[in-house]
C-alpha cells in the first residue's frame, strides 16, 4: 500500500504572498486560471502571510507547486 503525500508549508514565514502557488494548484490540478477554486490560500499581509492547504482536495501535481515558490515554502511528507 503506497503512502499518501502532503504538500505542507513547513517555511511558511518565507512567504512574500506572490500567490504563485495558488495559481499552479488551480491550473495543474483543475485546469483553471485563477484563484477562486484553489486547493492552496494565502492570507495576510507582508511580513506575516498564512498558508492554508485544503488537505480534502487531493493534489496529483505536488512537484509542480514545490517548483514554482521563489521562496522554497513547501515541502512533500509522507502520511503516516
Amino acid at each position: 500500500m503506497s503512502k499518501k503525500k502532503l504538500l505542507v508549508a513547513s517555511r511558511e514565514q518565507k512567504c512574500i504572498g506572490c500567490k504563485l502557488c495558488m495559481l499552479a494548484a488551480s491550473r495543474y490540478e483543475y485546469r483553471k486560471l485563477g484563484v477562486k477554486d484553489s486547493p492552496i490560500r494565502i492570507k495576510g499581509r507582508p511580513g506575516g502571510y498564512k498558508i492554508q492547504i485544503d488537505y480534502g482536495k487531493k493534489l496529483k501535481n505536488i512537484d509542480k507547486i514545490i517548483a514554482i515558490c521563489p521562496q522554497d515554502c513547501f515541502d512533500v511528507i509522507n502520511e503516516t
